[in-house]
């Protein structure tokens, strides 16, 4: 509801700075007939910056709130927008209108209005009423959510205490905890406003509790299980209370034909496009390449760490769909060789990357040429990243569960990336396996685009890798 409101919001505004821009620039004349011969363009320029302030990820609830963090993305935000206006009615001829001073005003007035909405916006829904909670259960798990809800209020939850069959030490809680009695939970219920409980789903088998439990569902009161309210607030899905009773119902034969036609078509015409794109940069990759590491010409048998290894593409193996290896194919961003060095994952300031290289690694143009395993049917533009096998046999012992990930092909840019600041170390693996999960889960060609879109933001933003 709040994300609708945001967008009604996003449009009116917009089509407000749209009147009052052309009101100041041709008062006292007349509005009409400038309004209509700009109404159209900025429609199409409209509807493109609604779907970049979504690539920006400034509709989702987890990011609105007035940090230094929000208020840089909307900037960003706002800047390629202008961008896009000026190549829009710069550059199709179709739109006949003097556009440069009227851009100009009509830009200006609707960033300035933008900034003012998110940030009021942004300060009302952080004091609207909140469903309050009662955690049953006192665990890591529990805590680090009350803590991440209390620190996000604009998600619409407020943490208001844990209960809890055994007593805790004080220190330990953000919150008040009481120890459950069946004869007094209601009034713990009424007490403190309590509109949700949150319980395990193991809970269920509990009689006693659910007999309580359903004392109080007079009173209003949801029930909700604790990892369902976890995948829906952060986006990922908590691997410490989930088994293999939750993969049976939620991800073994889950089959999704429509959804998998489509998304292969979609791929393999993007792949086209990408592979098009690469063979006109090609040219002047190799020829950078070739002036900033000469000597590899004559020396790159000797350089090179493995057979088959090139200057320009180079070949490593991963793990695809149902554990399948297949040559994963890039551009090279490191010196030829630079497994001798170091079969580390690519860090930032890492020597073994050259000056063209890590320009393309800013750039992104080093993925280009993973379009040929798309078209090929072993990746997809969106999916779980490949692993190397080496990397796939330690993380199988280090987290739990995951070889499930394999059971999709796997993807160029995916649900993790775009949520991770980090998604390169093994230290961080448990948290990506999560988002990798929620995405396997909830696929769907509308998640898809979605991280295309944040990808894009990612691209432009320069953040993620």
């Amino acid at each position: 509801m709040k994300t609708k409101l945001l967008i009604i919001g996003d449009i009116l505004l917009l089509y407000s700075a749209l009147g009052l821009g052309l009101f100041l620039r041709y008062y006292p004349k007349p509005i009409d007939p400038p309004l209509s011969q700009h109404w159209f363009p900025f429609s199409v320029i409209f509807f493109f910056w609604l779907v970049l302030l979504g690539a920006f990820g400034l509709y989702d609830l987890r990011f609105i709130k007035n940090s230094r963090r929000f208020l840089v993305r909307l900037l960003q935000a706002a800047a390629v927008n202008v961008v896009i206006a000026i190549f829009i009615l710069y550059f199709i001829p179709y739109f006949d209108i003097e556009p440069r001073r009227n851009l100009l005003i009509i830009t200006t007035v609707a960033t300035f209005l933008l900034f003012i909405w998110r940030y009021l916006f942004n300060l009302f829904i952080a004091r609207t009423p909140a469903t309050r909670l009662i955690f049953f259960g006192i665990t890591p798990e529990t805590i680090e959510l009350a803590d991440y809800l209390l620190k996000n209020p604009q998600l619409g939850y407020k943490p208001a205490a844990f209960l809890q069959r055994e007593g805790v030490e004080d220190s330990l809680l953000p919150l008040p905890h009481f120890i459950f009695d069946e004869q007094t939970f209601a009034h713990i219920i009424r007490d403190h406003q309590i509109d949700m409980v949150v319980i395990a789903p193991e809970m269920k088998a509990d009689q006693t509790l659910v007999h309580a439990l359903f004392q109080v569902i007079p009173l209003g009161v949801i029930i909700a299980e604790f990892p369902a309210l976890h995948e829906m607030v952060t986006g990922k899905i908590p691997l410490s209370l989930i088994n293999e009773t939750w993969f049976l119902e939620n991800l073994i034969g889950q089959r999704k034909p429509r959804y998998e036609f489509a998304k292969r078509i979609f791929d393999f015409s993007l792949a086209l496009f990408f592979g098009a794109f690469l063979l006109f940069c090609l040219p002047f990759i190799m020829a950078g390449v070739i002036l900033t590491r000469p000597s590899d010409l004559w020396r790159y048998k000797e350089r090179r760490a493995r057979q088959g290894d090139g200057i320009i593409f180079f070949r490593q193996k991963r793990v695809g769909k149902s554990g399948v290896w297949f040559d994963f194919v890039k551009i090279r961003s490191q010196l030829l060789g630079a497994e001798k060095m170091s079969e580390a994952k690519a860090a930032e300031n890492d020597a073994r990357h050259y000056a063209l290289g890590k320009l393309m690694r800013i750039m992104y143009l080093d993925e280009l040429a993973q379009a040929w395993n798309v078209l090929r049917g072993e990746m997809s533009f969106v999916g779980p990243r490949p692993e190397r096998p080496e990397y796939v046999l330690q993380l199988k012992q280090k987290v739990p569960f995951y070889e499930m990930r394999l059971i999709v092909r796997p993807g160029i840019t995916g649900w993790a990336q775009v949520n991770m600041e980090n998604d390169a170390s093994v230290e961080d693996a448990p948290e990506k396996m999560q988002y990798d999960l929620y995405y396997i889960k909830n696929r769907s060609l509308t998640l898809d685009l979605l991280i295309l879109m944040r990808t894009i933001f990612a691209v432009v933003g320069r953040t993620g890798r």
